[in-house]
């Protein structure tokens, strides 16, 4: 299946950024366990798998095109300042061997700033996660994220380069933040260890 350009955009990967970009903690790269970078280089295949793979299941019930809304939609530059705040978001399963597509309900989540660098947070709900940002190009950030001890616990700091974690309900999570050009936000998480190809969570501005 041929992708459209608009997702087929969503794959140019960044040059490298320096540490002196990305705040006091340094660049993502470094940051990152060596897990997670072959996630996220692998990123536009577990799109491409993931948005292939959740066609028919979407199909079937009526609400692939909600995926594709998220998936397809324009993306505008990463400014911090309208990324900060409180969201409404869901999660979108995408691919795998768990049902192939499921979109769930509507929960809360928040970009702070936390030491000077902003802080991703899901609040509310099952698979809470939170993490820091760090700039990835001129229209995306990446995340770093690690799940709430217990889902819904207390946050868990991000492991970091030595890694260590195995336990696939504690595992980091990784992913590619945008901003799009109707108000939303986009997290995608390529390669979760658990039931999808990818996860997108789609957010929306609480009023």
């Amino acid at each position: 299946m041929r992708l459209p350009a608009a997702l087929a955009a969503l794959f140019l990967f960044a040059t490298p950024l320096h540490a002196d970009e990305a705040g006091p903690a340094g660049d993502w790269k470094s940051d990152a366990t060596t897990h997670d970078l072959d996630r996220l280089e692998r990123y536009e295949d577990a799109v491409t798998k993931g948005m292939m793979e959740s066609r028919v299941a979407g199909e079937e019930n009526g609400s692939y095109n909600e995926l594709v809304s998220v998936m397809e939609a324009e993306t505008v530059a990463a400014d911090p300042e309208k990324l900060k705040g409180d969201w409404h978001c869901r999660t979108i399963k995408a691919g795998g061997p768990f049902a192939g597509f499921v979109v769930y309900g509507w929960f809360r989540c928040a970009i702070t700033e936390r030491d000077g660098r902003l802080f991703f947070e899901k609040l509310t709900g099952s698979q809470r996660q939170s993490g820091f940002l760090y700039p990835r190009d001129e229209k995306s950030w990446v995340l770093l994220a690690a799940p709430n001890e217990g889902h819904s616990g207390p946050i868990r700091a991000y492991s970091g380069p030595a890694g260590g974690i195995a336990d696939p309900q504690l595992i980091d999570e990784p992913a590619v933040v945008s901003l799009l050009a109707d108000g939303r936000a986009r997290i995608v998480f390529p390669w979760p260890e658990l039931e999808s190809t990818f996860n997108v969570l789609e957010m929306k501005r609480r009023k």
